[in-house]
């Protein structure tokens, strides 16, 4: 792993025991604290599977097979594709419940990713494209 990778995500484990703390020490409001449990969690999430990872592709050598082989990584993109549709579809039919039970915040917060996801998949996948 590239040395400003490592650093960026042992700063993760700093900001994340940082979000920590607020959380136990000061007094903010309870939306506050679910924020700042959010963040603490993705940010030592993140942080701890990325430099696992990256120790594990360094010195096992069966996992760095594992994980390099193309058949594996076939797999990986496959998946990836099915859950998005079906992630997708659930998203739209969450969307169609929410507006038959008059909900329309929720029906335009669900619609506008369903909306959304095409585009992104579509950079997501000109990005990529470039890069290889």
């Amino acid at each position: 792993m590239k040395k400003h990778r490592k650093i960026f995500y042992c700063c993760g484990y700093a900001l994340a025991a940082a979000a920590l703390a607020v959380i136990m020490f000061a007094d903010l409001p309870k939306a506050v604290d679910l924020a700042l449990a959010v963040l603490f969690s993705i940010l030592f999430s993140v942080s701890h599977v990325q430099l696992l990872h990256d120790k594990m592709m360094k010195k096992d050598q069966d996992y760095q097979v594992g994980v390099m082989d193309e058949r594996n990584i076939a797999i990986k993109e496959k998946t990836g594709n099915i859950t998005c549709m079906i992630l997708t579809l659930l998203l739209g039919l969450a969307t169609v419940v929410f507006i038959g039970l008059d909900l329309l915040v929720p029906a335009v917060i669900t619609g506008g990713i369903v909306a959304v996801q095409p585009v992104i998949m579509i950079v997501v996948s000109t990005v990529l494209e470039k890069r290889m």
